[in-house]
């Protein structure tokens, strides 16, 4: 080998020396490194959301009815509907028939009531005076006994009607007795049915007695039970209206 052979070889082994040192400091820290990452436990990356989609906005009409969900959260009965309530009200053909009439018959019954009260109180002003014309020194000119007689039948009448319209109206339900206005209207309808019947046989027994001392005892006695039928036919009236 030649001396300039030996120089090249010494000069590439020279240089070759700093890299092999440097290649193996590197391998070295590499695998120190590598090391170092095994011992230490992975760090758990948070985990990114899931892109959602974006729909769009549906849009509807403003005058576009609401409409609710079919399966609302809202949509339960706290009770069961009770069969009364799901059934139709029976209507009872006669029952609605007999209110009617029951109704029609006592509205013209208190107006006929009232008109007899009315009726019965002109007999009775008139009734005075034919008795004062005929037995306290009027001259008995009979000027009043017209019209006492065509009252009296006036009222009689009247007062026949309006008790047939209270006996006879219907009477759908059963009424309980007990002490109020409909039942102190008949008590004094009742006293006044017997004064008028009273009065109606006083009157024509005291026609009968003509020119007897007794035709005045029977006249007063007539009288005082007119008075006594009008109070209780006014007592009647009052229960109804008030």
């Amino acid at each position: 080998m030649s001396r300039t052979a030996v120089v090249v070889l010494a000069l590439l082994v020279a240089a070759s020396a700093p890299r092999a040192h440097a290649a193996g400091k590197k391998a070295s820290s590499t695998q120190t490194s590598r090391k170092s990452t095994e011992s230490k436990p992975a760090q758990k990356q948070p985990a990114e959301p899931a892109p959602t989609e974006t729909k769009p906005a549906e849009t509807r009409p403003a005058d576009a009815p609401v409409q609710q969900s079919e399966e609302s959260d809202m949509d339960f009965d706290l009770l069961e509907p009770s069969p009364a309530a799901e059934s139709p009200r029976l209507v009872d053909p006669a029952l609605e028939k007999a209110i009617a009439t029951r109704r029609t018959m006592l509205t013209v019954h208190q107006g006929l009531g009232l008109a007899t009260l009315t009726t019965l109180a002109a007999t009775i002003v008139v009734g005075q005076l034919h008795f004062n014309d005929r037995y306290r020194g009027g001259g008995d000119t009979g000027r009043f006994d017209a019209w006492h007689t065509g009252l009296v039948i006036g009222s009689s009448s009247l007062f026949a009607g309006t008790g047939l319209l209270g006996l006879f109206a219907p009477t759908p339900f059963k009424k309980e007795l007990r002490l109020d206005t409909i039942t102190l209207h008949k008590i004094f309808v009742s006293l006044a049915t017997a004064g008028m019947l009273t009065q109606v046989v006083l009157g024509l027994v005291t026609g009968s007695q003509e020119g007897k001392l007794s035709q005045v005892d029977l006249a007063t006695a007539h009288q005082v039970v007119g008075y006594a039928t009008l109070g209780a036919v006014g007592a009647g009236a009052l229960m109804i209206v008030f």
